[in-house]
């Protein structure tokens, strides 16, 4: 049986209030991880998982920044050097979704959705990567999408942000070899609050074109970025996990 230990070491996870991130957060707490949880928006979501994560005896902490602002990403860095302790591994989980055709999507719509995806990965991952240089170690991983791959009509803005996350984390991987390991985790549809927005008719819908005929679970995507930043995992880098129920099958 594979274990995974993550006894001792800080991890943050940004938007893990709700959703694959919150399911992230609470699987490194219940594998002995100290959880810096990341959010913006509801206070009382971010609470529960803050003190769910707690029940697993180790520390964890909230802390609420827009991850499309460099500042006060730089701020919630030093909150968690501060506060938890040295960065051991970052998971850039942060984004959300929206739909628009092309010739409706606004220049602000397009914006806001690249920097919160993509702006965000990079600010997260410049400020990691300072303090991982130093101690010669760490794990990153950040959240992309089969949409990254596929794409999909009517989320080209999306599409774009996904795609170029995968092409960050295989530059970023390069450069920071052999001792800082970056990879991506590209999740299908997932059945989150964001998805279930677009209603019950959407997800059978989706659901149909899937080989394994359902939606992921956020616990199941939690698995991959667990793995990746796990010991089993020493000989990934610059790679693109694919949970997605085999809409997308790559090799």
């Amino acid at each position: 049986m594979m274990e995974i230990n993550f006894k001792g070491k800080n991890v943050l996870i940004t938007g893990s209030s709700k959703g694959i991130g919150k399911a992230i957060a609470l699987a490194f707490a219940k594998q002995g991880a100290n959880v810096l949880i990341n959010y913006i928006g509801d206070d009382n979501e971010a609470e529960a998982v803050r003190m769910q994560a707690e029940k697993y005896g180790v520390h964890a902490l909230k802390y609420t920044a827009d991850v499309s602002n460099s500042q006060q990403v730089q701020d919630m860095f030093l909150y968690m050097d501060n506060h938890l302790g040295a960065i051991d591994i970052l998971v850039n989980n942060a984004g959300f979704a929206q739909s628009s055709s092309i010739t409706d999507l606004t220049d602000e719509q397009w914006d806001r959705m690249i920097k919160v995806h993509l702006y965000g990965c990079f600010y997260n991952c410049r400020e990691a990567a300072k303090r991982m240089k130093e101690r010669n170690n760490g794990k990153i991983i950040n959240i992309s999408s089969d949409i990254g791959s596929l794409g999909c009509e009517e989320f080209t803005h999306y599409s774009a942000a996904k795609g170029a996350i995968n092409a960050f984390t295989k530059a970023l991987a390069r450069e920071l070899a052999p001792n800082i390991l970056v990879n991506a985790v590209a999740p299908s549809g997932t059945l989150t609050d964001i998805l279930q927005e677009f209603g019950e008719n959407y997800i059978e819908e989706e659901s149909a074109k899937y080989p394994l005929k359902r939606l992921a679970h956020p616990e199941e995507i939690a698995k991959s970025v667990l793995f990746l930043a796990s010991d089993h995992a020493e000989f990934y880098t610059g790679q693109v996990l694919t949970p997605n129920g085999g809409v997308v099958m790559n090799g």
